[in-house]
């Protein structure tokens, strides 16, 4: 697991006062068109982050902890694993809580050439869902900056003729 510089976190930290998400996507999952509703997950900083599902009559919000940030972009991928009680949600009354998981991941993708793409475990008993992304700032910190794999056609070989 790659870390994250703490100097890099402390420095967002001291400039949250911006009030920009670091990033954001709209899900797509099966559940949420049977239910005729939408869902946007919402990272406001690397400590906060919520999930808020919507439908023509009401919004429903599911406050969240960001529990770690791995940039993988070596790997292709970053991944952002959240900590949420869906007791939490408001209003409490919603009968779907107990189907969300405690731990949320969020992978997204950081593949150079490739178009953004993100993907949510955030039900029990689902897979992974998509989610499209409507903003990024990650990137601006470090994390999932789509790096190129070091070019290693231009290296000299050696070696015994």
């Amino acid at each position: 697991m790659k870390r994250l510089l703490i100097p890099l976190i402390i420095s967002f930290q001291c400039s949250s006062a911006l009030a920009k998400d670091l990033y954001s996507c709209r899900l797509s999952d099966p559940w949420l068109e049977k239910q005729k509703s939408t869902a946007t997950l919402n990272i406001h900083d690397l400590d906060r982050a919520d999930l808020v599902i919507s439908s023509s009559s009401e919004s429903i919000t599911c406050p969240m902890t960001v529990e770690s940030a791995q940039d993988n972009s070596l790997g292709k991928i970053s991944e952002v694993t959240f900590k949420m009680l869906p007791e939490s949600c408001t209003p409490p009354e919603k009968a779907f809580n107990k189907n969300l998981r405690s731990r949320i991941s969020l992978h997204i993708s950081t593949q150079p050439g490739t178009a953004p793409a993100a993907k949510v475990a955030w039900r029990y008993r689902a897979g992974y869902s998509d989610c499209k992304e409507i903003q990024n700032s990650l990137k601006e910190h470090g994390i999932g900056n789509r790096v190129n794999p070091p070019n290693t056609k231009n290296k000299t070989k050696t070696g015994v003729n």
